[in-house]
């Protein structure tokens, strides 16, 4: 994002209905993380135009709307800004001023409302590319009753008596029979299967996707049109839109890299050769070596690019302490592309790989490097530094 730097102050104002929409509704699709970009608000001004963006990467919320142009600016200048979100905590809406200075170090931003000044700097960070998402964001289309929809996710949200009250509700959702499905399964109860007339013609049917039900229940609390049009996902790990008037939303399906898993399952078959593979309850794929040692598959999602992580616990109950230090390290310099590490009280071994252009031939040879490893120091490391040689069920996640 192309952010402009003026050298005079740029002052816009933000009405008390633009300050209410931020704190009543908008605010849920912030990342919960000042220090990250999407910690904070993106106001995007364009004379009398301007827009305003939040996400967190599994929602995005957009409002479109309408101002006064920027003072301090060329009306035909676009002017964008990363509001911080404190600005608008535990305040009652009024209308305000932000004030946007450049200096040597950065931007920084003055909120001022009701003759009280609070002054933070500007997040130097760029903003995720919100119109892309928006792009991103291609599927069948149809039209729904507003009401209907809210009602339908309410009660999709119902949790049965016998399950713990506060349980995250996730639902199925596509179109089906000319009717957009809601289904939310549970283990050991029947399902709840909620259908929403849909005011589209014979519309055909569309993949059914999982989705967070109380994400969706807010991304529709601003909607105040009977009608909105919800663009369905291509596939189950597509992102599901929501269009109102000014108001646009995206929301990522609960299993967004499936075609990440599906794919790392499928090596492991071919390795294996076997015809099915499960993960643990943790998310791993296990592997025994002939030996008996575990190894593990896991798929990282929470690192860019998504890696695939293989590991093995060499030690367990080991205590930290310089020697062992200098040990890993000397482990680590003479084997290349492989990392030994401490973590929790556990030695592991460990080797990254990019997830997108993994292929059958990288991933069994990281298995045999890490079994390799794991066979040269497992016994080595526990007998001189405390704790039980592993055998792989003493993992470690990494961080």
């Amino acid at each position: 994002m192309d952010l402009t730097r003026p050298d005079d102050p740029i002052s816009i104002f933000i009405s008390a209905d633009e300050w209410r929409d931020i704190t009543s509704w908008m605010h849920a699709s912030l990342e919960r993380n000042e220090l990250s970009p999407q910690g904070h608000f993106l106001l995007e001004c364009s004379g009398s135009k301007r827009i305003w963006v939040a996400g967190d990467g599994i929602q995005a919320t957009v409002v479109h709307g309408e101002g006064l142009a920027p003072r301090g600016l060329d009306p035909a200048t676009p002017f964008c800004v990363l509001v911080n979100s404190r600005f608008f905590r535990h305040r009652a809406p009024r209308d305000a001023i932000l004030t946007v200075t450049s200096r040597d170090d950065g931007r920084v931003q003055t909120f001022e409302t009701g003759g009280v000044d609070i002054t933070l700097p500007e997040h130097p960070g760029d903003f995720c590319d919100w119109r892309a998402v928006l792009d991103g964001v291609n599927g069948i289309q149809v039209e729904v009753e507003s009401t209907g929809l809210r009602d339908a996710c309410s009660a999709a949200s119902l949790v049965p008596f016998g399950v713990e009250s506060d349980a995250l509700v996730h639902a199925w959702i596509c179109v089906r029979d000319g009717r957009l499905r809601l289904e939310s399964p549970w283990i050991g109860y029947p399902s709840t299967t909620i259908d929403v007339p849909l005011l589209t013609a014979a519309p055909p049917e569309s993949v059914p996707a999982l989705v967070d039900v109380g994400r969706l229940i807010g991304l529709l609390t601003p909607i105040d049109l009977e009608r909105m049009t919800i663009v369905m996902p291509e596939s189950p790990m597509s992102p599901l839109g929501l269009r109102a008037g000014r108001y646009e939303a995206v929301l990522m399906p609960v299993d967004r890299w499936g075609s990440h898993r599906e794919h790392l399952e499928q090596l492991l078959r071919g390795f294996l050769g076997v015809d099915t593979i499960n993960a643990d309850d943790d998310g791993d794929y296990p592997v025994t070596t002939p030996e008996g040692h575990e190894m593990w598959v896991r798929l990282q999602t929470a690192s860019q690019p998504i890696s695939v992580q293989v590991f093995s616990v060499l030690a367990s109950g080991v205590d930290p302490h310089p020697e062992l230090f200098e040990e890993l390290n000397a482990i680590n310099a003479a084997a290349a592309h492989i990392k030994v590490m401490w973590a929790a009280g556990a030695v592991m071994a460990e080797i990254d790989l990019v997830a997108e252009a993994l292929d059958e031939a990288e991933l069994a040879n990281a298995l045999q490097v890490v079994r390799r490893t794991a066979e040269e120091y497992r016994h080595v490391l526990g007998a001189f530094f405390g704790g039980a040689a592993g055998s792989g069920d003493e993992r470690t996640p990494e961080s």
